[in-house]
């Protein structure tokens, strides 16, 4: 099914109050903190989407501790941070897969165990190894440093450009969102499912309105294109299959591989 990334810009201190507190707080049957957080924060943010934020920790908060991590409360705690600031999507451009190709990439993420609360387990992987799941996490001077890199170092100004391509702008934006606001950098899986060839029909499990969407037409761009090389239809052609109901999902019919952009 390949993969729908986005970027999370977040501060421990974001982790703690909007998450951790109030999550370790629920577990023990306290629901107080949790409802002030959501009230506190609709008089800050327009279109605070409260009730969905309580329901979706409430769901995090009985979630099996033998489940791995990575897939339950930091994969959860994507999906929150999604309420509170804007985030990044991209398809297919996982940092995490950039580490498999370039190791030592590596330097410019942090162990989830440094700063995890210890009644939250160990994740087993620290980055992406599968869907629905939380990715690397980059610290606020290891967002600094890549930024500061990219543009100092010939070598890993080649190897962001390599493995991005199209998609280098948005993650750039990311980084420098979080360079702005002091932030970290949480990579996720699956937290919004883009349908390419028919945008209005993304799946998000945050608030779609806090994703900006560029990394989303970006998607689209090169999932038509693919279309028009195998099949060697027109654009109008393909859009009036999908107003039809003939292709129901771009992703089905023809995969986008994860590392392949224009």
């Amino acid at each position: 099914m390949g993969f729908d990334i986005s970027y999370h810009p977040i501060r421990e201190d974001e982790m703690e109050a909007w998450f951790f507190a109030p999550m370790k707080a629920l577990r023990e049957g306290d629901d107080s903190l949790i409802r002030r957080v959501a009230e506190e924060r609709s008089k800050q943010q327009e279109k605070f989407f409260a009730e969905k934020y309580i329901d979706i920790m409430k769901t995090l908060a009985s979630w099996d501790p033998n489940q791995p991590t990575e897939k339950g409360l930091l994969y959860g705690m994507a999906v929150i941070s999604g309420f509170f600031t804007r985030y990044q999507y991209v398809r297919g451009a996982a940092y995490s897969f950039l580490l498999d190709r370039q190791p030592q990439m590596g330097e410019y993420c942090s162990s989830w165990r440094s700063f995890l609360p210890d009644w939250i387990p160990s994740p087993k992987h620290e980055k992406l190894t599968e869907n629905y799941a939380a990715g690397v996490y980059m610290s606020p001077d290891q967002v600094k440093a890549l930024l500061a890199d990219y543009e100092k170092s010939a070598k890993v100004h080649q190897i962001l450009t390599d493995f991005f391509e199209g998609n280098l702008e948005v993650f750039l934006t990311a980084l420098q969102d979080a360079k702005r606001t002091g932030s970290g950098l949480m990579e996720a899986a699956e937290v919004i499912e883009v349908e390419p060839l028919d945008l209005n029909r993304t799946v998000c499990y945050s608030d779609l309105f806090l994703c900006d969407p560029k990394g989303a037409y970006i998607y689209q761009d090169v999932a038509i294109a693919q279309i028009k090389a195998a099949t060697g239809m027109s654009e109008e052609e393909i859009a009036k299959k999908v107003q039809e109901g003939k292709f129901t999902s771009q992703k089905t019919y023809v995969e986008l591989d994860d590392t392949e952009q224009e």
